[in-house]
């Protein structure tokens, strides 16, 4: 209730006290003047949410961080009756989306604008609601009427590019076909070459047997799957804020993931996609058109709320991959429990590595310079984020050294540890 509301029915209540208490003709004639002024504000208000139409138009229901939600609103006055002190904004709960604007019209006149929202944050929210506040001349009533159904929009995380990624996360054994004989039979054939004793009749190629009128067997490629995973630790443990929405190490862990899972399509490799999150989500590595979109959709969405701690997650996700697929963990977390699961996995043939971003930039207190010394002990490619630091330049090259590590750190955090 505003301020000039009050004060109407603070003056309507003394009127009327003494209206009846004294029983003058002057504050009779002055309560009627009240009663016939508030009658006509609220009819006034009333009649301005009447006839009137509403339409928003949107490009697209998707955006990306650091881009902008663009729309048009048009408001139609189906009345002969003019329309005034009338506020239209978009009911959503986008962060920083402001488009309230006072329209006036006259009767059979439409009002058109344009609307740019930057999108600050990631995640699904609710737009295209139109809500529409009348209020009358002096401001004591205020009417309010929604227009037009909520639509769901999703802001898929920020991607950087990653020009000079290393070849460690996309260069596998099996990136190129290898001519080595194998024992099984497998969907690749490399060769073709005479039949010696053996050889199983299976592999006998009976169309270029009877070309060259003497058997002929076939020889096979390993055919591998050269499939590329990307795990984002999503445990509510593992992650640090500094009271900011956005620079957390739970909004940089999804920007690393969605930047590289960019770069990766772009290499025309399969990619899949797995968290610990609020949810399990795992998507299988695939290469249709629209995965990657599922797969932002899914980063846009996924929250750090998850109870499962990564090396359970990491165990229940070794039966999904298969020899010579690369596995990309990335988290803030500087346990070492989750060291032995990604052994495990290693040991399978799968190609790990770790992108482990420095939780003391946002507020954590454990060095995480040990843990760099045990990845690098068990020979896992550990490349190190901080806060601010360009992704590509991060992911260009892992740590040679956990000495160069410490060389990297803050001047105050090498001197603490000399200390």
């Amino acid at each position: 209730m505003s301020k000039r509301t009050l004060g109407i029915l603070v003056l309507l209540f003394v009127i009327t006290f003494y209206t009846f208490g004294t029983g003058f003709a002057f504050f009779f004639r002055f309560l009627y003047a009240l009663l016939l002024l508030g009658s006509i504000g609220l009819t006034w208000a009333w009649l301005n949410l009447r006839g009137m139409e509403l339409q928003l138009t949107r490009i697209s229901s998707r955006g990306q961080v650091g881009e902008y939600l663009e729309g048009r609103i048009r408001v139609i006055n189906k009345n002969k009756l003019p329309k005034s002190w009338l506020e239209v904004v978009e009911f959503t709960d986008l962060p920083g989306y402001s488009t309230g604007r006072g329209v006036a019209m006259v009767g059979d006149q439409s009002r058109t604008w344009r609307t740019d929202t930057y999108l600050s944050k990631r995640g699904k929210f609710n737009v295209g609601q139109v809500e529409v506040t009348s209020q009358d001349p002096l401001g004591v009533f205020h009417l309010k009427r929604r227009f037009l159904d909520p639509v769901p929009f999703i802001v898929f995380p920020a991607v950087e590019p990653l020009p000079d990624l290393d070849l460690r996360f996309s260069h596998l054994p099996s990136d190129s076909k290898t001519t080595r004989p194998v024992h099984q039979i497998t969907t690749d054939v490399s060769a073709v070459r005479e039949y010696t004793p053996g050889d199983s009749f299976r592999r006998i190629h009976w169309p270029y047997t009877a070309k060259m009128n003497k058997l002929m067997v076939k020889e096979f490629d390993l055919g591998l799957s050269a499939d590329a995973w990307v795990v984002v630790d999503m445990q509510r443990t593992s992650h640090w804020a500094q009271d900011d929405e956005v620079n957390n190490t739970e909004e940089l862990s999804v920007t690393i993931a969605a930047s590289l899972i960019s770069r990766l399509v772009d290499l025309s490799m399969p990619v899949g996609l797995a968290a610990n999150g609020d949810n399990s989500y795992i998507f299988r590595p695939d290469t249709s058109p629209e995965h990657q979109g599922r797969l932002l959709e899914a980063l846009a969405e996924v929250q750090a709320t998850g109870t499962t701690s990564l090396e359970r997650f990491l165990y229940d996700l070794r039966v999904q991959m298969s020899r010579f697929n690369t596995l990309t963990v990335i988290t803030p977390s500087t346990r070492t429990e989750w060291i032995p699961a990604l052994n495990s996995i290693r040991r399978q043939g799968v190609n790990v590595a770790v992108v482990l971003i420095d939780p003391r930039d946002f507020g954590g207190t454990t060095n995480p310079e040990f843990l760099v010394d045990i990845l690098f002990a068990n020979d896992i490619a550990t490349y190190t984020v901080k806060k601010d630091q360009a992704l590509n330049e991060a992911l260009s090259f892992p740590v040679d050294h956990p000495e160069n590590y410490l060389g990297q750190m803050p001047q105050t955090s090498a001197q603490e540890t000399t200390a």
